[in-house]
């Protein structure tokens, strides 16, 4: 039996074109919205099943003609201790355990992508979600103690950056420069733009944490 589709969450970032968004929107199983994500949703022609945030970016009368989502409008305080996604993806764990898709994480200002990048990504795990930061030509996954599957990405730029401490006994299947239990530190750069080869690629590592960066269509430059 097939998994259902991602849920999916909007972040308040620079968002993707509405054409490659709206074929994921209508197919996620849920779409929860990060304050101004709502703006991506409705251009899609879709309605959220939750809006979380302070709304600091949604005005009172887009806010008053917008249908009551399934879950509600989730409206906190603008002086609170956690980002408006960080609210989105507790909320969401909620109501759906499984994968979670999040659109426009990336781009904008540089603090908030780094804390999409290493905080949110990885809070996921602790909540029961599996989720990986998606734009159009760029999908990000965190790496912990469980191995990391890529699937019909053959061809595709994949680098490797570990977070904090080495990466220990890494293992790399599918890929043109494999690794056989080797270690990858967390201040070089050899973990960059390694090639997908394979139509099922495999990463493993003993102990550490990583962004596990994808990019299709690069060009060397």
């Amino acid at each position: 039996m097939s998994e259902n589709p991602a849920a999916i969450i909007v972040a308040g970032g620079p968002p993707p074109p509405v054409a490659w968004a709206r074929p994921l929107l209508e197919r996620a199983s849920l779409v929860f919205c990060a304050d101004s994500g709502l703006h991506l949703c409705l251009a899609c022609g879709l309605q959220p099943d939750m809006l979380v945030g302070d709304l600091d970016s949604v005005g009172p009368e887009q806010l008053a003609r917008l249908p009551q989502p399934r879950y509600g409008v989730e409206h906190h305080r603008s002086d609170k201790d956690e980002s408006d996604l960080d609210l989105t993806l507790r909320a969401l764990a909620r109501y759906w355990q499984g994968p979670v898709d999040i659109l426009a994480a990336l781009g904008g200002r540089l603090d908030h992508a780094l804390f999409n990048l290493c905080a949110v990504l990885f809070q996921g795990r602790q909540l029961g979600l599996r989720v990986r930061l998606l734009e159009p030509d760029t999908v990000v996954y965190p790496l912990e103690d469980e191995p990391l599957e890529l699937v019909d990405l053959s061809g595709a730029t994949c680098s490797i950056l570990p977070l904090g401490s080495p990466l220990e006994g890494v293992h790399l299947e599918g890929f043109r420069y494999p690794l056989r239990g080797e270690p990858l530190g967390h201040r070089q750069t050899r973990g960059l733009s390694n090639q997908i080869e394979s139509s099922t690629a495999r990463i493993r590592a003993r102990s550490g944490q990583a962004l596990v960066v994808v990019t299709k269509n690069y060009v060397p430059c």
